[in-house]
């Protein structure tokens, strides 16, 4: 008897110290992941959550304005659930989401936490919150248009900006970049955003930890050829630690700026 229960106990102790062992090694390996929000505590909460039970969104204990989504669908869990709330969708720039109500403006931007789930941070504002973000210009051939004053992004910065905005006449036409060209430094393809077909070219030159890219976004609108211009920077994500890294990945993959750029477009009159 004596014998079975130290046998029992043994078993017992040899397992738990597998689990510390496992759990020490995925800390190893993922700590740069798992602190990239400072205390991970939060975070492993509500993967728990929505793990185990059975949720789609989770608000994280340590905030009161952040929540956690599967990275999958997660734009359209949140959609349904501001909904759910009183607001509605109302566009998208680079990693922020807007959604409006009868009295106000409601921004969330997203951040990926490890490849399969996504942090979103709510910022309430003013109805003219969206409004304050863009601002009009009149180049010097008299075309009036809107942008952004900033992008929502950490690891995209602009260069030459405002846009460059010209209106040609002329058909439109798009000679895009064969696919097995894809790795030079000039590409052109087409896009379409919502029902709008532009033909965007771009130029990649890198320099001092960064690259270059310079845009042109081409497509018709009443009957006139638009063209917008401009550049952007992006560092070399890799040039960063591990958490920043991946941070910089998943923002570069999740920016929308063919949505910013239509919107400009929209604007011109």
């Amino acid at each position: 008897m004596l014998f079975e229960h130290y046998s029992k106990n043994k078993k017992v102790l040899l397992l738990v110290s597998v689990t510390i062992l496992m759990l020490g090694i995925f800390t190893f390996f993922s700590s740069p992941v798992i602190f990239q929000e400072g205390n991970p505590w939060p975070q492993i909460k509500g993967i728990s959550q929505l793990t185990f039970g059975g949720a789609d969104i989770v608000k994280l204990s340590d905030s009161d304005n952040r929540y956690l989504t599967r990275n999958q669908n997660g734009p359209m869990v949140i959609e349904v659930f501001m909904k759910d709330r009183g607001y509605e969708y109302t566009d998208q720039m680079g990693s922020g989401y807007f959604y409006k109500s009868s009295d106000s403006t409601i921004v969330l931007t997203r951040r990926q936490y490890s490849r399969f789930y996504v942090i979103w941070t709510i910022t309430e504002n003013s109805n003219d919150a969206d409004n304050n973000l863009w601002t009009t210009t009149t180049n010097d051939e008299g075309v009036t248009y809107q942008y952004p004053k900033e992008l929502l992004a950490k690891y995209i910065s602009v260069v030459d900006w405002p846009p460059i905005v010209k209106i040609e006449t002329g058909t439109y036409s798009c000679k895009t970049t064969p696919q097995e060209m894809g790795s030079i430094s000039d590409i052109t393809s087409q896009r379409l955003v919502d029902d709008r077909t532009y033909c965007v070219n771009v130029k990649h030159e890198g320099a001092a930890g960064s690259v270059y890219s310079s845009y042109t976004y081409t497509t018709t609108k009443s009957d006139d050829l638009v063209k917008v211009s401009f550049t952007l920077q992006y560092p070399n994500c890799i040039n960063y630690d591990e958490a920043q890294s991946k941070t910089c990945i998943n923002e570069r993959e999740t920016f929308d700026l063919d949505s910013t750029i239509d919107r400009i477009v929209q604007t011109i009159k």
